[in-house]
């Protein structure tokens, strides 16, 4: 079952990597680095039951971390790097009406491109109680913005 689950997730964002356009969102404090997909941005077809004709968009985000540092744990032993996420690739599903967003599925990887974590939603039905409204001033609120802004030019 965990190896379908990473089939399915891998496969719903390998869709999207046939043609990538990494654009820059922001950089936290951390270091941590977000950028999205721009040629991932196109309408969804995944209805929310508790709305009517609001559009959504699917797109594929990523986050960058900052190189980690090794640690070790409560019995001194050194932590494996394999564990250490370099990225990770998300689907979003983006509400633009009220600037919300629906994780749909993500993968993490390792420095060297191996899968450590992935998952994907198992919901077959969505409502509006399911997205997330982003704060403004976020880095969550900029993906959004980006992501429909660069979705009505093309439109």
């Amino acid at each position: 079952m965990r190896r379908l689950s990473v089939v399915l997730a891998g496969s719903a964002l390998a869709i999207s990597a046939h043609a990538v356009s990494w654009v820059e969102i922001s950089e936290t404090d951390s270091g941590s680095i977000f950028t999205l997909d721009a040629d991932s941005i196109e309408s969804s077809d995944i209805n929310i039951i508790d709305e009517h004709n609001v559009e959504n968009i699917s797109v594929s985000i990523r986050r960058t971390y900052p190189p980690q540092l090794q640690q070790t744990d409560k019995k001194g032993k050194k932590d494996k790097k394999e564990s250490y996420i370099h990225h990770s690739d998300q689907q979003l599903l983006i509400s633009c009406k009220d600037a919300s967003y629906y994780k749909r599925a993500y993968v993490n990887y390792g420095t060297d491109n191996k899968v450590i974590k992935s998952w994907q939603s198992d919901k077959p039905i969505l409502t509006t109680k399911d997205f997330k409204i982003t704060m403004p001033k976020t880095i969550g609120r900029k993906v959004v913005e980006q992501t429909c802004e660069r979705y009505q030019q093309d439109q």
